[in-house]
């Protein structure tokens, strides 16, 4: 009876070998198949008495086999985390190491499972792959060579300052410049010390008639051309500065632009901060004539231009509304001021004459509601700040009722049944590689040691999250809606 039992489990043993059992691929996130990556993940951690565990980073494949007992086979990535195998920690509590310091891992495991039972058996085979070693760059001294210096050093800054008194004296240019930064500055060991320093240097509104010397007074304008410029310098052993000689040169679309109309206006940016001032002195100076009980605060800036004569005459447009700020309550217009929203914005115009060699100001300033009505009225037909795009995206009423009616028919009529000869929608295929289990939150690489891409750069599913059964459906289309003034004015 015996020989006829192990007879009869030969061949079974035999023809199962002979008749493979079938499989299924499944999906890499799947939670069946992330419990028998854990299971064979937790053994190999286990198997392992020294260095760190490892993690999941992503399933690359999986599929099952039906038969007695469930039979996984999966291949996934591992990476070396900071847990120490001493620890005892689960994998999924422990963070990933820096990845130029980790080893990473690819694994290909057969997992059974017997669910009845709860056991498993898993057969594996893990690649670990070392760290990349680091290069370490070394720089040699080089006597009699330049080396960089810190801009902040006495030397620089009097070296700057002689060069730049210099070069206000003689040059050609009608208004002074001053220092704005300091490029590069680098010292030579000789007989003494030579300096080699680039800096840039900007127009001020401090003109040559009227000031002889930087002040405090002279600022910089957004209008100012820029200068590159170099300096040269010689200090003796007594730490004398022997010699000092600069070189400054200006882009020539900059000068071209500074020098196509001397006298015209020229615009200035919005966000110039030049503008914060005066338009403060010209708010007060509106805020103390209007007969109005609330102040007024600036809101948006239109345009704003400067035209240098004997001395600067600002012309700025923009607009203010009234605040909940009552002239009564509060001596002048503060911060906390804010703007009310049932007042319609008035349009002002300021100009603004400037003395910068007296330090006065004298600001004009004209505002009226026609202005804002008519600006408002010039805007195109149907223009409107306040339309929502969701209004041009809102679906017909009367199309929607018709599909809804017409679905609730087919509904009633097939009774719940589907209709012979209508092919049913195919599953969508399984996705692999799956999401990563963490995101390595690393530094990129610098540009000198560009990273080596791999196939699953070419793998959408790993970026995002897109469902293949509406990713070929395209949005719905939307007639566009012919709008006029009366859009503008609701």
């Amino acid at each position: 009876m015996k020989p006829f039992i192990v007879l009869a489990l030969c061949c079974s043993f035999f023809s199962s070998r002979a008749n493979p059992l079938p499989f299924e691929f499944l999906d890499c996130d799947d939670p069946d198949v992330f419990k028998a990556v854990d299971t064979a993940l937790k053994k190999y951690n286990g198997d392992r008495a020294t260095d760190n565990q490892f993690a999941l980073y992503m399933v690359m494949e999986a599929k099952r086999t039906a038969g007695l007992d469930t039979q996984f086979h999966v291949k996934y990535r591992i990476q070396e985390t900071i847990c120490a195998t001493e620890e005892n920690k689960l994998w999924q509590d422990c963070d990933y190491k820096v990845s130029t310091e980790a080893k990473t891992g690819e694994c290909t495991a057969q997992v059974h499972m017997n669910n009845t039972e709860e056991t498993s058996n898993v057969l594996q085979n893990c690649q670990i792959f070392p760290v990349t070693p680091k290069i370490t760059v070394a720089k040699a001294t080089c006597l009699g060579c330049f080396h960089p210096i810190s801009s902040d050093s006495l030397e620089v800054s009097e070296i700057l300052k002689q060069a730049i008194q210099k070069f206000n004296r003689h040059s050609n240019e009608p208004a002074l410049f001053k220092l704005v930064e300091i490029k590069e500055a680098k010292i030579q060991v000789v007989a003494g010390w030579n300096y080699v320093i680039k800096y840039d240097i900007e127009e001020t509104n401090c003109s040559k008639d009227q000031f002889q010397d930087l002040t405090p007074e002279c600022k910089i304008t957004s209008r100012g051309h820029i200068g590159k410029c170099d300096a040269k310098a010689f200090e003796n052993l007594h730490g004398q500065m022997v010699d000092i000689e600069s070189q400054c040169k200006f882009p020539a679309e900059d000068k071209g632009i500074h020098d196509a109309c001397s006298g015209c206006p020229t615009t200035i940016p919005k966000d110039s901060p030049e503008l914060k001032e005066l338009l403060k002195v010209s708010m007060e100076k509106y805020n103390s004539e209007s007969n109005d009980d609330f102040y007024y605060k600036v809101g948006e800036i239109e345009t704003a231009t400067v035209q240098v004569v004997a001395g600067e005459i600002y012309r700025i447009q923009f607009a203010v509304q009234k605040t909940n700020c009552s002239k009564k309550e509060f001596k002048k217009l503060h911060e906390d001021c804010e703007a009310t929203s049932g007042s319609a914005p008035l349009l002002c115009e300021a100009h603004i004459y400037v003395t910068p060699w007296e330090n006065k100001t004298f600001p004009q300033v004209n505002c009226s509601i026609e202005r804002s009505m008519g600006v408002f009225l010039r805007r195109p037909a149907g223009f409107t700040p306040f339309r929502s795009f969701a209004m041009l995206e809102q679906p017909r009423s009367h199309t929607n009722k018709e599909e809804r009616q017409r679905a609730g028919e087919e509904t009633r009529q097939d009774d719940g049944q589907e209709t012979e000869g209508e092919d049913r929608p195919e599953s969508p295929p399984p996705r692999c590689p799956g999401k990563p289990w963490k995101q390595i939150m690393d530094l990129p690489a610098p540009p000198t040691f560009p990273r080596e891409f791999t196939n699953e750069d070419l793998l959408f599913s790993t970026v995002e999250n897109i469902n293949p059964a509406t990713e070929t459906s395209t949005p719905p289309q939307n007639k566009e809606k012919d709008l006029d003034l009366s859009d503008a004015l609701q």
